[in-house]
């Protein structure tokens, strides 16, 4: 069937899954040994952006936002990496519209050409809050570029799946032509390097619901996923997707790749230090 390679494509079969009353689980991935296991295990949709580099190196997700290294110049170096390796499911990239030294129509062409399915607002200041998010969005790096980006790639026939955080972004990003809106609920806080600071379960299926009402209310099809803060397991998104109404399901990064690796290694390791010497 091979990976699809346009909005058409891609949303369709987004749509196949909600028909066949499954949940739609998209994941991140910073490597092309998750990329390939991640496939094997079924998910929908793979995003590639540069946190999941630095989150496999053993470092915070938000080490994305700092400036250790071109955002998007490393989407295009992990590309070379995963898109060759998988075979079916389609593959978005995360994109920091901010970046004042890209002119996105032609980067998002690249990506297209590449065979980047769609993109996502990533690294976004929509993680950022207080005077240092005042200052940014007075200085020219606002959200509004992150929506101006999803609308050119909207417009080019590519899926669009955008971070909201607040009714206000679900909002906006439903007028620019968002397929898919993931509610953000802050930094996975499981792990060894996961936060510490965070909503409570319960906390987060009001926010998530308030933010789907919103987008459905611009557009009624719009697919909504929940992601972050302590939604961090399969039944942590069980409770989430229990109690909120048209939520289609979850995408996962730090929880799809970061943790199950965590565990494994560490488990793994103990089991040979087990072994008894003779």
């Amino acid at each position: 069937m091979g990976p699809p390679i346009n909005r058409e494509e891609a949303l369709g079969r987004l749509r196949d899954v909600i028909s066949s009353r499954k949940i739609i689980v998209g994941a991140g991935a910073g490597i092309g040994l998750s990329a390939t296991h991640l496939e094997k295990g079924g998910v929908d949709l793979i995003g590639v952006y540069n946190s999941g580099r630095f989150r496999m190196a053993g470092r915070g997700s938000l080490a994305g936002l700092m400036p250790y290294g071109d955002a998007n110049g490393i989407v295009l170096e992990m590309a070379r990496e995963i898109i060759p390796i998988i075979e079916n499911v389609g593959i978005f990239a995360g994109v920091c519209a901010t970046d004042p030294f890209r002119t996105m129509p032609q980067f998002l062409q690249q990506l297209q050409d590449l065979g980047f399915c769609g993109v996502q607002n990533f690294p976004t200041v929509g993680l950022i809050d207080g005077t240092f998010r005042e200052n940014l969005e007075e200085t020219g790096m606002s959200y509004s570029l992150e929506v101006d980006m999803i609308r050119q790639a909207h417009e080019m026939g590519m899926l669009t799946c955008p971070y909201v955080f607040t009714i206000e972004d679900a909002e906006m990003m439903a007028r620019a032509g968002a397929d898919v809106i993931v509610v953000h609920m802050g930094l996975t806080t499981s792990g060894s390097i996961g936060a510490e600071t965070s909503i409570t379960l319960d906390d987060c299926v009001k926010r998530i619901q308030e933010c789907r009402d919103a987008a459905v209310k611009v557009n009624r099809d719009v697919i909504v996923l929940c992601h972050g803060g302590p939604i961090a397991t399969a039944d942590d998104a069980q409770h989430v997707l229990e109690k909120t109404t048209g939520v289609h399901g979850f995408f996962g990064a730090s929880s799809m790749e970061r943790l199950p690796t965590e565990t494994a290694i560490e488990e793994v390791a103990k089991g040979f230090k087990e072994v008894a010497a003779k």
